[in-house]
């Protein structure tokens, strides 16, 4: 993928430009700008990638595979609302996953006995080997996606992406 550093014109450079008429080079509104559209596009991308490599390698989609790894890591119970943050996302599109995989016999819904407008989410065996089948191939497509970083490169990404997360959070929570 083509850089988009401000060294020298880039292929975002050459394509857009009116783009100084609204972020002047080297400005602080520039390297902001350039940052989230690299988060964007690699999001993007990555999860494009993953999800089309982990259809035809196990023929399971992101959200069942990923439910079913938050739930297999998870120390029970884990509410619903609980599975919900952890994924960050919203109800409906989790109780249709959460439909599909009871249906399937990966998870299992257990009344909470303490609250009767919740429910406990628990991993079924049948739910644990599809994660065990998931795993090889999400190691196998990190290798190749990271493979040119080193491990010194990905603990500074993860340092920044989570300094991120942390400012949207705190942004949404100042906005009330």
């Amino acid at each position: 993928m083509p850089s988009d550093s401000t060294d020298g014109a880039s292929p975002f450079d050459i394509t857009t430009p009116q783009y100084r008429a609204y972020f002047p080079e080297g400005s602080r509104d520039d390297v902001e700008f350039r940052l989230t559209r690299m988060l964007s596009l690699s999001a993007r991308r990555w999860g494009t990638y993953v999800e089309s490599r982990m259809l035809a390698a196990t023929g399971e989609s992101r959200s069942r595979w990923q439910t079913l790894f938050v739930l297999s890591v998870a120390t029970p119970p884990i509410t619903t609302s609980l599975l919900s943050a952890r994924l960050a996302i919203q109800w409906p599109p989790l109780i249709r996953t959460l439909n599909s995989l009871e249906e399937d016999g990966l998870i299992r819904r257990i009344e909470n006995p303490t609250d009767r407008r919740s429910r406990y989410i628990e991993i079924t065996p049948a739910g644990t080997e599809v994660v065990n089948r998931v795993q090889p191939v999400l190691s196998e497509i990190r290798s190749a996606v990271f493979g040119s970083l080193s491990e010194e490169d990905m603990r500074l990404a993860t340092r920044v992406l989570e300094a991120i997360a942390v400012g949207v959070s705190d942004a949404q929570e100042a906005l009330g």
